[in-house]
């Protein structure tokens, strides 16, 4: 599905990079990267959003050196936890280089996505769904207490 999705971006997009992330830490088997839970069963993969800076799209960039924790803030339904995997990070959000979600090559990336019969579920904070116009039966929401999903794509099978 991955290398699909690239090979369609490409084609649409000429010159457009399509990110996968890891959601655990190379060297050690079986250890989630936190807040990442569920990618222990080779059915699940996490792809990074489009970016566009100044000069228009950048091809393989994220806004953090990881991919992950770099929100595209928006409004949400959940209220503060203290004992939670929803992170905010405010903190860490100045620290990230001033680029901005690429939304056409998001949107068409989430819509192709959505099309795809091999594809269970789709976690992208509906915040995002909504303003990018995306959404059907595969799209959900991760819930209040799991990772957020405004900083990547989470597919599953």
């Amino acid at each position: 599905m991955a290398q699909d999705l690239a090979q369609h971006m490409e084609a649409q997009f000429p010159g457009t990079v399509t990110l996968t992330l890891d959601g655990s830490f190379p060297l050690f088997d079986g250890v989630p990267l936190l807040p990442h839970l569920s990618h222990d069963d080779g059915e699940k993969l996490d792809l990074a959003y489009y970016y566009e800076g100044a000069e228009g799209y950048v091809p393989g960039r994220t806004r953090s050196p990881l991919g992950y924790f770099a929100f595209e803030q928006g409004p949400t339904d959940c209220p503060p936890r203290r004992l939670t995997l929803r992170w905010d990070l405010d903190w860490l959000q100045g620290l990230f280089p001033d680029l901005a979600l690429d939304r056409t090559r998001t949107a068409e990336a989430l819509r192709v996505l959505g099309q795809d019969p091999r594809l269970g579920r789709i976690f992208v904070e509906p915040h995002l769904r909504e303003s990018l116009s995306v959404g059907g039966a595969r799209f959900g929401f991760q819930g209040c207490r799991a990772a957020r999903h405004d900083d990547h794509i989470h597919i599953q099978l």
